[in-house]
């Protein structure tokens, strides 16, 4: 069973750029790491799910780029 905590330093780790990247390796080592956080996900409450995660794009992306990234209900 997923903690909160885990799956938030999971999220905090993640390069949500990864997908842009030209080193494949990056990119791989990104889609992994992003599968594995929606496993997390599913075993937690929606609302924390959705708050760490939209927490984590605002603290490392521009305003204006953000939507996009966002998860939603």
């Amino acid at each position: 069973m997923t903690t909160l905590k885990e799956f938030e330093d999971r999220v905090k780790s993640h390069d949500l750029t990864h997908a842009y990247s030209d080193d494949h390796r990056a990119w791989q080592h990104g889609d992994f790491d992003l599968r594995e956080i929606k496993k997390m996900a599913e075993e937690l409450p929606r609302a924390d799910v959705i708050r760490v995660w939209n927490a984590m794009v605002d603290s490392k992306l521009m305003e204006n780029a953000r939507s996009s990234f966002y998860w939603k209900e």
